[in-house]
């Protein structure tokens, strides 16, 4: 198959949607592992934690390395050595013989996660509909996401921590055969073009469309570590506030369902607004200490969340085909999920409200961020 029919191939795409969900099952699974690294390799809290920091922070950098040097690699060759070292060090880590060499172990799968991630990220941007295609995606992450984690227990109660790495080593296995479908990159001239074409050493909408999802995450991950804490604060009882959060992620599939549904026939603009509108309800409603307005935020926000993401998405890769400002903006995400949580922790002494308007705030400012970043026209010749 030619590169360019590869390319839109319907079975490409399932093939990047596969390859892309297998490599962030570990992120799906990090409450799991966390508590398995304390339980049976006999791990502090504290140790645990930074485990799983130093297999985020090496997410990003591998996204990094994309944008600054990696785009120019084969595609299928740097996914596929992503996905090897993912295999490799997703067996090693239940024979980890302590915290040092198993950060070691979980910064290098963190690494290739990223390489892996970066190739999938940088062909959804070269398709004609970037935005349905991350609606799409999304959608599929949640459900494989939602069935996932409602089987975790039983595998980390039956099989312990070996159960659960076997997996991460069996989707990226799953991962590897389909690298082959993986389309080539845009050729050279035609990044070439681009360059003159759009200012590629100062590209304005895409460093907003970075920064919006920065803040974006930032606000996200701050709500949702916290949530929890903020259910209690307002009456509600730990089994109360987990089925909400699972009734949330239900939300999420929802919004994820009326972004592919909504496509561009409203534009972007529109659409975008209306996301941003509901997570800055959503963040107000559990700022105040009332339980029904906690029940309505919590509904709404993985709703909005998933809605408007695959908007913004869409927009950074169409004003990139090649996909570096796509993984650079991935990066960014990475960092704001990062850095939410700890700008969170500095607040909630002053009441679990303070949280919400926080992410609020950090909402309105991703919204502005997202003004110049939509005001480009999207083009379907931009190659």
């Amino acid at each position: 198959m030619s590169g360019e029919r590869l390319l839109e191939s319907p079975a490409s795409l399932a093939a990047l949607i596969v390859i892309g969900t297998g490599a962030m099952t570990s992120a799906t699974l990090s409450p799991v592992m966390l508590g398995l690294y304390i339980d049976e390799l006999h791990l502090t809290a504290s140790q645990a934690s930074l485990a799983l920091a130093a297999e985020n922070g090496a997410y990003a950098l591998g996204l990094l390395l994309f944008y600054l040097i990696l785009h120019r690699a084969k595609r299928p060759m740097l996914a596929a050595t992503g996905l090897v070292v993912m295999i490799v060090t997703s067996l090693l880590t239940a024979r980890a013989g302590g915290f040092v060499p198993l950060l070691a172990i979980r910064a290098a799968f963190g690494l290739a996660m990223g390489f892996t991630a970066s190739t999938v990220f940088a062909a959804y941007a070269g398709r004609a509909d970037p935005q349905r295609v991350w609606a799409i995606a999304t959608f599929v992450n949640l459900t494989y996401a939602a069935v996932l984690l409602t089987l975790s227990g039983w595998i980390a109660q039956t099989f312990g921590l070996l159960g659960i790495v076997a997996v991460l080593a069996m989707v990226a296995v799953i991962g590897l055969i389909c690298t082959r479908l993986i389309p080539p990159a845009p050729p050279l001239a035609a990044l070439a073009s681009k360059v003159v074409e759009s200012g590629w050493t100062i590209n304005v909408p895409a460093i907003c469309g970075a920064l919006a999802l920065l803040c974006l995450y930032a606000g996200h991950t701050t709500l949702w570590s916290f949530q929890e804490r903020m259910g209690l604060a307002v009456g509600l009882d730990r089994s109360q506030v987990g089925v909400l959060l699972g009734i949330s992620v239900l939300g999420a599939i929802a919004g994820a369902i009326l972004s592919m549904t909504a496509g561009s026939r409203f534009g972007q603009r529109g659409p975008n607004a209306l996301a941003f509108a509901g997570l800055i309800a959503s963040a107000l409603l559990l700022a105040l200490p009332v339980m029904a307005a906690y029940v309505a935020g919590a509904v709404i926000v993985k709703t909005a969340w998933f809605f408007g993401l695959p908007f913004i998405l869409g927009a950074l890769a169409r004003l990139d085909r090649s996909g570096r400002w796509s993984s650079m903006g991935a990066a960014l995400l990475a960092l704001g999920s990062a850095i939410g949580p700890a700008i969170g922790a500095t607040l909630a002494g002053y009441g679990a409200h303070m949280i919400g308007f926080l992410a609020a705030g950090l909402y309105l400012t991703s919204f502005l961020f997202t003004v110049p970043l939509l005001a480009v026209e999207p083009s379907s010749d931009r190659r």
